[in-house]
């Protein structure tokens, strides 16, 4: 089988930086698994085509004989790219996807659920090594927006009073390159909603879900659904899931019992679960649809 029909794997560790971490790359060929020389690149984004210009690493120009290379003393959220040649001349495979590392920043909201009556008044906070944070938003419309349009910055915390539109994802950034973890916050107009951590939960950890109402019920008999199926159907009001596994990932609402299909204000949105391992894959999701969205700009631009 020749080279340049071959797709290398990459792989980063760690995926999440504290400051100044080293990060491991390792590069896999399939098939056949001997006698390759690996590259390393630095993948550098390209506005507007939303293509990446591949920078070789220092110290990697005539490739390695060994599948790993080390970066050392990495600060920032970067992306990175391997691919692998043989033979004289030398044939060389595809480029490997890019992987990216995300730099160590938090996003921390108060309060912490990911759900949220419109009326609300709630706080997003970054923390990392910087001193100028914005908080961004990718609405479910398909915006980007930063935290001045529709909140207050104040240092490193945007503050949001009773938005009628809060539906997003939520991150924290800085114009060097630093990103934090990313939320998804929904906002409610309904009398319900289910109160969860709006961080990803940690597989073998307890979590509660718990519903809450605009006003007070009193041994009402509140139903919890997962994927719009009957799940619990009680007076205690909350779900208690004792160890998280992934097949707990999921939309989960609540309501009143009986009211679930005649009555949208007696019945909370429909949120997910998610688990700690599918992070990365949200903030990777949002990135994709923005690129989407610019280029789309940039089309449009272009015609006029």
């Amino acid at each position: 089988m020749s080279a340049d029909k071959l797709v290398p794997n990459l792989t980063v560790s760690p995926s999440w930086l504290s400051s100044g971490d080293s990060v491991t790359l390792n590069c896999s060929v399939k098939y056949p698994d001997v006698g390759w020389r690996f590259y390393w690149y630095k993948a550098i984004p390209n506005l507007p085509t939303m293509l990446y210009t591949m920078e070789p690493l220092p110290g990697s120009s005539n490739g390695t004989e060994q599948p790993y290379f080390i970066v050392y003393g990495q600060a920032q959220t970067a992306g990175y790219v391997c691919r692998a040649a043989r033979g004289n001349p030398q044939s060389f495979t595809y480029n490997s996807e890019v992987k990216f590392v995300w730099s160590g920043a938090t996003l921390s909201v108060s309060p912490d659920r990911a759900q949220h009556f419109i009326t609300d008044t709630m706080s997003l906070t970054c923390a990392g090594d910087s001193a100028e944070w914005t908080v961004n938003r990718f609405s479910s419309y398909g915006y980007l927006t930063h935290c001045a349009t529709w909140g207050s910055m104040t240092g490193p915390t945007c503050y949001i009073n009773g938005q009628s539109f809060i539906d997003g994802v939520y991150w924290c950034e800085t114009a060097t390159g630093l990103f934090s973890n990313a939320v998804n916050i929904t906002g409610t107009y309904n009398d319900a909603i289910v109160d969860f951590p709006v961080h990803p939960v940690t597989e073998g950890q307890p979590v509660t879900l718990r519903c809450k109402w605009t006003t007070e019920l009193n041994l009402a008999v509140i139903s919890f659904y997962k994927n719009d199926k009957l799940i619990q159907n009680d007076t205690r009001g909350e779900f208690f899931i004792p160890a998280v596994s992934k097949s707990d990932e999921g939309f989960y609402k609540c309501g009143r019992k009986g009211r679930m299909q005649w009555s949208a204000g007696s019945t909370s949105p429909a949120s997910w679960i998610q688990t700690s391992t599918t992070q990365i894959r949200l903030l990777q999701m949002v990135r994709a649809h923005l690129r989407a969205f610019l280029i789309g700009l940039w089309r449009i631009k272009k015609k006029k």
